[in-house]
């Protein structure tokens, strides 16, 4: 039984470098919203609580798209 749970971290999925796998971080981007805007509000009602997780979830990818344009560029002027 032990070995059958420590098999996912023994040989962890592939997930690859493709635009496609950057998808995959959107469930991870989308719980931190909720959870960092959980921690930080101090009354939590349901429209502005969801308006504020929507806004911290799109701030990020945002900032991880324009991160992502700078080092693409960065990269082809210095290699190539």
């Amino acid at each position: 039984m032990i070995d059958y749970c420590l098999a996912g971290f023994m040989a962890p999925v592939y997930i690859g470098t493709t635009p496609q796998a950057f998808l995959l971080a959107l469930p991870l981007i989308a719980v931190i919203s909720v959870v960092y805007k959980a921690t930080k509000m101090e009354e939590i009602k349901f429209a502005p609580f969801v308006w504020q997780v929507f806004l911290l979830f799109c701030s990020i990818i945002v900032f991880m798209v324009l991160t992502a344009i700078v080092l693409f560029v960065f990269m082809k002027l210095t290699v190539g």
